[in-house]
């Protein structure tokens, strides 16, 4: 058995780096689309978005693509709490890849708070864009 593995082993190797070099393209993508919210960059959204982006908000709000370029105009730019990303797992599926990580900040008042986002990113025309983004409050742990 161990010898009917051996032909194989050259091509999984072989895959390993591409495998690595596409997780980080999309973790690329995902870091340029947060740091184009955070610092409210209509330039680098609207190539990072693709045209038919939507995103559901903490609330629950589904917003198109517009809206959300919309929200993060320049003059509408406000302070926002240094975030810390944890818990990331890339899955690709050929063409489509989803991005699931934990995004955890202080409040003003130093309250501790994290979301769980999920991104789904697609490769278009050779480039990853963001296709869609879901960002869901995970409740504070109660103390006692």
């Amino acid at each position: 058995m161990k010898l009917a593995l051996l032909p194989i082993v050259p091509i999984i190797l072989a895959m390993a780096p591409a495998a690595s070099a596409q997780d980080a393209a999309i973790r690329s993508l995902v870091d340029r689309f947060e740091a184009a919210r955070l610092q409210h960059d209509p330039a680098t959204l609207t190539k990072t978005l693709a045209p038919d982006y939507e995103e559901i908000s903490p609330v629950g709000e589904v917003d198109p693509r517009d809206k959300v370029l919309g929200f993060y105009a320049p003059e509408l730019k406000r302070p926002a709490p240094v975030m810390t990303s944890d818990d990331v797992v890339i899955q690709t599926r050929g063409d489509v890849a989803i991005v699931t990580m934990r995004k955890s900040f202080a409040l003003p008042n130093s309250t501790p708070r994290s979301v769980r986002v999920r991104y789904v990113a697609q490769r278009i025309a050779g480039a990853w864009q963001m296709v869609s983004a879901q960002y869901t409050t995970i409740p504070a742990r109660k103390a006692g």
